[in-house]
């Protein structure tokens, strides 16, 4: 049985098999909100009825010798070292010859040797299939039209990732698109933030509006299912404001809002297991991909993409005004793996809402 708190799923459970039912395992599950991006998260619980089988009896295990703790030391040892060969196989380049074209095309832009040889395992496992189709199945990500774009959207990361030319750009394509736009900018740094917002806004149609004080966000919750989506943009995950806890918890925990983990392509990629555990400490819902265009290695993506635990929702190839954000599909997710710059440059190209 499932809902969205563990109380709710009790009572569901409840409801169908009565009150004497003991819950006996939860997890969560997620899943995607029919309209817009975004997944809603449950809880999914089993639950044992009275009187249900008996526990299965409990045999108590001898004791393991000297001689079998040593085959196990043996054992063990043994694994290490194989898996210690794989993994510098698994590093070591490929001769040219036993490669597809797709594959040296994503070497040549910086892909990892192991995450091409593990994509063409996986490709040989399924049946040779074509090798770009393969990919793309592979590749999480929204798909979708600016008009279907509905909700309230965070967009969370660190100094420099690029989040407010993000925000500002996909609010553009959004107005074009024929939709009632807010954009809130969570205490912005200084005047210049809050003078560019203020201009854009006027010069592009939507509404804007400056939160001065974390405090602010969460009374302001009630008002904007007025508008057909929402846009936050807020500051460095690492300053004051966003280590402000009720501002954390109203963020990470509302169910109702969309968390974006902003990724800047130019960063360390190398590091990115930390990011990784950032998101899942605010609850991140997407991956929202900015600063392509100063990426010298645009292959590295491709690990980015296959190691992420979150599907990449928006992607940013520049900077705005001279780089219209992009919903993010697996298609364009491969050719920005494997070539690079490619995106449009006018809200216009992004106004009849194709991706």
């Amino acid at each position: 049985m499932t809902g969205r708190t563990l109380k709710e799923a009790l009572q569901n459970a409840r409801r169908l098999y009565g009150d004497d039912v003991r819950i006996s395992e939860t997890h969560g599950v997620e899943r995607r909100d029919a309209k817009g991006l975004g997944r809603s998260r449950h809880i999914e619980v089993v639950v044992a009825l009275p009187n249900g089988a008996p526990e299965p009896e409990r045999r108590v295990r001898p004791s393991a010798t000297v001689a079998d703790l040593e085959a196990e030391v043996q054992r063990i040892e043994q694994l290490v070292a194989g898996l210690a060969g794989e993994a510098a196989a698994a590093a070591a380049p490929e001769p040219t010859h036993v490669q597809d074209p797709l594959d040296r095309t994503l070497l040549a832009a910086g892909a990892s040797p192991a995450a091409v040889r593990h994509l063409r395992r996986l490709r040989e496992a399924e049946g040779g299939r074509d090798p770009r189709a393969h990919l793309r199945a592979q590749l999480r990500a929204a798909g979708g039209r600016w008009q279907d774009l509905a909700g309230v959207h965070v967009f969370l990361g660190g100094a420099g990732a690029g989040k407010s030319d993000l925000v500002l750009g996909s609010a553009a394509a959004l107005k074009a698109a024929g939709r009632k736009v807010l954009v809130l900018a969570l205490t912005p740094r200084h005047q210049g933030d809050v003078r560019r917002l203020q201009e854009e806004a006027a010069a592009r149609g939507y509404d804007a509006a400056v939160l001065r004080e974390a405090a602010q966000f969460e009374r302001s919750l009630p008002l904007l299912p007025r508008y057909d989506a929402v846009l936050v943009d807020t500051p460095c995950w690492h300053g004051p404001s966003l280590r402000d806890e009720a501002l954390r918890r109203s963020v990470a925990d509302n169910e109702d809002l969309h968390r974006h983990l902003v990724l800047p392509l130019d960063l360390d990629l190398g590091d990115r297991e930390r990011l990784w555990e950032t998101g899942r400490n605010w609850n991140c819902d997407w991956l929202a991909l900015t600063r392509g265009d100063l990426s010298a290695r645009p292959g590295r993506l491709l690990d980015v993409l296959l190691t992420s635990p979150f599907p990449v929702s928006l992607r940013a190839t520049g900077a705005w005004p001279g780089e219209l954000p992009r919903i993010a599909d697996a298609g364009s997710l491969v050719e920005l793996c494997a070539a690079g710059n490619a995106a449009p440059t006018a809200v216009a190209a992004e106004s009849g809402g194709a991706s």
